[in-house]
Formats: structure tokens, C-alpha cells, sequence
């Protein structure tokens, strides 16, 4: 709590670590991600350590794919390069870093006064590998990873668990796992490789996924390769190929009728800011009036108007604190539509993000509290 304001944080992490593919079944713990670290490191910055993945190494900062993410220096000591990492995390502990140590985490939440996070996983899982079996053997290793780390302290870390969408039958029996080991949400990245969410092909996945009643984290992340390759380095990746999914997400969720066929369904975009909301939201708009005069059938159109689904609830979208159209967000979704995150304990993480709402002079107290709490409760546990 910070000046009275309880706060939860809808989008924090949990930084990759081995740890959490420690139980990868027999057939895949060979090609489990490797940590490595470049000896010739010149002008590599804090980038000068990665995973081997699928003979890859991930992240990488120059040249086709860059893109910025968690790396082994920032979890493990034996490499020698955590001292560089530490002056922008504040030498927190690797075990609060990983959940190694939930306590630990705690005792940082207390520090920071938030009152719960909801944790979510490195954007490396985003295209961790192509392969559906490998696929579901990490994500379903991770999950089961963060059930046992969040247990004894289920009340305030909660973990999101991730969707294997490649693999019907362990996607679905990973909804079901989710639901047992107590998953506050499922997650998944704007595409899943070069398929829409709402390809045909995964329309089995989502009835399960309907079924279950979770709510559904779409997560910034660089999942479609085609977008990647056009980044030279770290600014393309965060402008290109981890920003543009969240479009295409919106497209297949609101656009291909997934809000239609699903009724109950609650989706949150996380880690995008919010302001394409609004590049989406008109485009939709005058398409949707445009297609109903030239289209000879109903089919590929709208069921609704675009206004309807805007304002169903069911949208969420988390905004950075000094995202200067905010109000305007909240008049286009609803004042209960935005979500407070930290990104906690990236080194962009918004330490002062809760100070900076509470400094507006734009929004309301009622709005405050909406944003750092009541918003995300709902949005989770549906209160």
C-alpha cells in the first residue's frame, strides 16, 4: 500500500533462469537453453551473456533479430558479469530475480509498497522454438515451476501461465494444469508464429480455454519472425517486432470474432502502452462502416458496432504512468479498462510508476484507485 492506495500490479516478471526447465522431460533436457558468455564482448554492454537456444543465441543486440531480454548474467553469478547488471537492478537478490526465493520478493513488495503482482514470463518464450512437443515441454515446465515458487504466498505473487498453442492436445491439457496449480490467467504473444490467434486451427484450444473461464494476458513479445528480421537492433525490436503483435492480436480477437464466439472472454494486452488502442479502435471503426456497403455477404464482417465491443468490459489495456492520453483511453474503453504495471525487475521497470498516478492532477481519486487496484482485480478474479 503507498499513501493509501492499495496497489496491484497486473505485469511483473519472473526473470528466466534454469531453474524453471530443471523438469524438462527426458526427451528435450539435452537441448534445454544453455547459458553462455561472449569473451570478446567488446560494445555488447550488459548484452555480453545469452541462451543457447536451438543453436541460436538469445538475446541478441546487432543485426537481424535484435531484440532486448533477460540474460543468464542477471541470475547467475558463476558468470561473472552480475556486478554490471546489479547497478541498474539496485543489487536485488538473484532469488527474488527468478522466484527462487519468493520471500525474497516479498520483502521487495513491502519496499515498494505494492500489495500483489501478477507475474509473467520472459518475452524469450515469446519464439522460443518453433517445434510444438518442445514448445509445450518448456512452457508447461515453467508453469509448473511458478505454481510451486507462488504457493506458500498465493495471496500476493500470482502467476500466469503459458499456452502452448502449437500442440492442441497439451494447449488444452495445459488449461487444465493451469486451473489445478492455481494460474491467475493464461498468456500468450500477439501471434503464434506466423498464425493469427484466431486461426481455425486453434478454435479447439479456445473452446477449452472458454471452458476454463481464465482470463487471457496478451503479452508484448517478438512472435512473428517475419517482424524480427527487419530489426537491425534493441530500438527496432521495441518499436517492430515486440510493439506490432499487440495489433494483430486485436485484429484476430476483436476483428475475427473471438469476442463473439466467446462471451465470457476477458482479454488484457500488456507491456504495449495503450496508446495504439487508438490507431486500432479508429481503423476498425471506419473499415467496419466501409466493408458493410461493398461486401456481398455478412461473412469476414463485424456482428456488432466496433463501439459495442470497446466499451463490452472485456478489454483491457495497461498504460504506462505517463502516458499523457490516459483519460482519453478511459473514455474510449471505460475508466475500469486500465491496468497498473511495474514490469518489475526489468532495468526499464517504473520503480516511481505508482507515485507518478498519484500525482496527476488529470484523474480523479476514484480513477486512482481504479488503475493502481480495482481494475486488475476485476480483470483477474473477476471482483
Amino acid at each position: 500500500m503507498i499513501n493509501g492506495f492499495r496497489v496491484y500490479d497486473a505485469d511483473a516478471h519472473a526473470i528466466m533462469s534454469p531453474a524453471m526447465w530443471r523438469d524438462l522431460p527426458e526427451d528435450f533436457i539435452r537441448r534445454r537453453p544453455r547459458a553462455v558468455r561472449i569473451i570478446d564482448d567488446k560494445d555488447l554492454g550488459r548484452w555480453n551473456t545469452g541462451w543457447l537456444i536451438e543453436g541460436r543465441m538469445e538475446p541478441h543486440v546487432f543485426g537481424p533479430g535484435s531484440h532486448a531480454a533477460n540474460t543468464p548474467g542477471i541470475v547467475m553469478e558463476e558468470l561473472g558479469t552480475r556486478t554490471n547488471v546489479d547497478k541498474a537492478h539496485g543489487a536485488i537478490p538473484i532469488g527474488c530475480l527468478d522466484l527462487s526465493d519468493p520471500t525474497a520478493r516479498l520483502a521487495i513488495l513491502d519496499q515498494l509498497g505494492i500489495d500483489a503482482q501478477f507475474l509473467m514470463p520472459s518475452t524469450l518464450y515469446a519464439n522460443i522454438t518453433e517445434e510444438p512437443a518442445y514448445e509445450a515441454a518448456l512452457y508447461r515446465t515453467y508453469n509448473r515451476y511458478m505454481a510451486r515458487q507462488c504457493g506458500t504466498q498465493s495471496a500476493r505473487l500470482r502467476w500466469t501461465g503459458l499456452l502452448p498453442m502449437r500442440d492442441t492436445r497439451q494447449a488444452c491439457e495445459a488449461i487444465e494444469e493451469m486451473q489445478k496449480l492455481g494460474a491467475a490467467a493464461a498468456i500468450v504473444y500477439g501471434t503464434v508464429g506466423n498464425r493469427m490467434l484466431s486461426h481455425s486451427s486453434f478454435a479447439p484450444v479456445w473452446d477449452e480455454f472458454a471452458r476454463s473461464g481464465l482470463p487471457l494476458c496478451v503479452h508484448m513479445g517478438s512472435s512473428y519472425g517475419a517482424l524480427a528480421e527487419l530489426c537491425e537492433n534493441i530500438l527496432d525490436s521495441n518499436m517492430i517486432s515486440k510493439a506490432l503483435p499487440a495489433n494483430l492480436a486485436f485484429v484476430a480477437i476483436v476483428g475475427h470474432g473471438m469476442l463473439d464466439r466467446y462471451p465470457n472472454l476477458k482479454v488484457g494486452f500488456l507491456e504495449f502502452g495503450a496508446e495504439w488502442i487508438f490507431y486500432m479502435a479508429g481503423r476498425l471503426k471506419h473499415y467496419a462502416v466501409l466493408n458493410k456497403r461493398r461486401m456481398p455477404s455478412s461473412k469476414g464482417l463485424l456482428a456488432r458496432d466496433v463501439d459495442d465491443y470497446l466499451k463490452s468490459g472485456r478489454i483491457f489495456v495497461a498504460a504506462e504512468a505517463d502516458d499523457a492520453m490516459m483519460t482519453q483511453e478511459m473514455e474510449l474503453l471505460g475508466e475500469g479498462q486500465i491496468l497498473f504495471s511495474s514490469d518489475f525487475p526489468h532495468d526499464e521497470g517504473r520503480g516511481d510508476a505508482m507515485k507518478e498516478i498519484l500525482e496527476r492532477h488529470d484523474l480523479s481519486e476514484s480513477q486512482k484507485r481504479k488503475i493502481l487496484c480495482d481494475n486488475t482485480v476485476r480483470f483477474f478474479d473477476g471482483k
